[in-house]
C-alpha cells in the first residue's frame, strides 16, 4: 500500500526539478515566447447562403460591449480586451477569460458597408451580405 498524497506531491516535484520549476516543458516553452503564441483562440464557422455570409464565432461568456469589430481594407478583424479576472478564494479554477483577435479576409464580393452583428448565447453572429451582382445562384439538375 502507498500514499497517494505523497506519491503525488513526490511527481510534481519530479516534473517540476524537470521542468525548471515552470511547470512547461522548455520547447513549448521557447515556441510561446517565440511566437507570442496563445492557445485562446475562439472557434468559427462560416456558411455561404445566396445573399449572404454568415460568420458565428463561439466565445461564451463574454457581453456585447466586450466585443471590437473593425474593419481595415479587406480585412474583418474581431477581437476582445483582457478582463480583470474576479479576485477571491478559488478552490480551482480551469479557464480565465483572455483577449483573443480574429481575422478574416474578405473579398470583393461582400458589401462592406451593411455588416451587422449580433451576440446570442455565446456566440458573436456576423451577417455579410453580397453585392447584388455577386449573388449566389442556384438550380437542380436531375439525375437521370
Amino acid at each position: 500500500m502507498y500514499n497517494k498524497r505523497a506519491f503525488y506531491k513526490q511527481m510534481r516535484q519530479h516534473k517540476a526539478n524537470q521542468y525548471g520549476g515552470c511547470g512547461m516543458h522548455s520547447q513549448k516553452r521557447a515556441w510561446r515566447s517565440k511566437y507570442n503564441a496563445s492557445f485562446n483562440y475562439p472557434p468559427a464557422n462560416v456558411r455561404e447562403l445566396d445573399d449572404k455570409y454568415e460568420l458565428y464565432l463561439y466565445a461564451p461568456g463574454y457581453e456585447k460591449s466586450d466585443f471590437i469589430i473593425a474593419l481595415i481594407d479587406d480585412r474583418l478583424s474581431i477581437s476582445v480586451k483582457e478582463k480583470k479576472a474576479e479576485e477571491g478564494n478559488w478552490r480551482r479554477q480551469e479557464f480565465a477569460q483572455q483577449e483573443f483577435v480574429r481575422e478574416f479576409s474578405l473579398s470583393e464580393k461582400v458589401d462592406k458597408s451593411a455588416i451587422v452583428a449580433k451576440y446570442v448565447n455565446g456566440v458573436l453572429i456576423l451577417a455579410i451580405p453580397k453585392l447584388e451582382e455577386f449573388e449566389t445562384s442556384r438550380q437542380e439538375i436531375a439525375i437521370d
